[in-house]
């Protein structure tokens, strides 16, 4: 079964729960090489399962990627009694996830240098001012010639305005101790995130929720890369925009992983 724990951060409460999300994996130039996980000869990952803080074990749980298919639309958003905590003013959402109810907004992705780097993470937050149920929710990335996957095939009940980090690890020791929600990654993949640029796609069945492609990216080395609070969601495939991160959740690193990037400022009109 699906644990989720009540926690609280700036803009309102989220969730400790399970989720998982496949991707491509580090590079460490723009032409490929050793740690590319497009050549580590991957197959697609389903998802394994993990709280916040909890070891993924080696044969972790494992949702299968063949159950995606089978949701029923009208279950996905919608098929739990309820969330385990106060939904608030707006309560559940009564419809499905659609287009824009989720969003990815900060990228950590190279944590430290070289290969081998367990603390990449991503961010997601939702747009809706209702709590919503995640089932039925499937992910997928290009990894070389596949695709790496996860599917949510348990409810995962998100708080309004919520946010989730899906990280390479759920061991605080590994991911460098992020704060909230953490997702583990399926098989406690390293260097998921590749530098050179990829595409990281969120749907319910054919519903595309979320699709986000960056490019290969000027980074500073464990720092994030955030899409500043105060900017138009509309803008974020202008890369101007993002910004590396100039808090810190621990030391050493930089980001807010499961809080607003309020650390960076939207650029005024006509700013270079």
């Amino acid at each position: 079964m699906l644990t989720c724990h009540r926690m609280t951060k700036q803009q309102g409460p989220i969730l400790a729960c399970a989720l998982v999300l496949a991707c491509g994996g580090h590079l460490g130039d723009g032409n490929g090489g050793e740690g590319d996980a497009s050549s580590d000869g991957a197959a697609g990952y389903g998802g394994g399962i993990a709280s916040s803080g909890d070891t993924v074990p080696g044969q972790d749980a494992t949702v299968a990627a063949s159950v995606a298919g089978t949701v029923d639309a009208e279950e996905a958003g919608g098929g739990a009694a309820g969330p385990p905590f106060d939904a608030g003013p707006e309560g559940v959402c009564d419809r499905p996830l659609a287009p824009g109810d989720l969003l990815i907004d900060e990228l950590m992705i190279e944590s430290v240098a070289g290969t081998g780097d367990h603390g990449e993470w991503l961010e997601v937050e939702s747009t809706l001012d209702c709590a919503i149920d995640l089932l039925g929710l499937h992910g997928e990335c290009p990894r070389g010639a596949k695709a790496a996957t996860f599917d949510v095939t348990d409810d995962l009940w998100l708080p309004a305005r919520g946010t989730f980090v899906v990280g390479d690890s759920s061991d605080p020791a590994i991911n460098h101790y992020l704060p909230g929600a953490v997702v583990a990654w399926s098989g406690n993949l390293g260097d998921v995130l590749r530098n050179k640029g990829t595409t990281v796609t969120l749907r319910v069945l054919d519903v595309v929720i979320e699709t986000l492609t960056y490019p290969a990216v000027s980074l500073t080395v464990g720092a994030s890369l955030s899409f500043p609070a105060d900017c138009d969601p509309g803008t974020r495939s202008d890369w101007a925009l993002w910004q590396t991160s100039n808090a810190s959740w621990f030391p050493g690193f930089l980001g807010t992983p499961n809080a607003p990037n309020v650390d960076v400022t939207c650029p005024a009109s006509g700013d270079p």
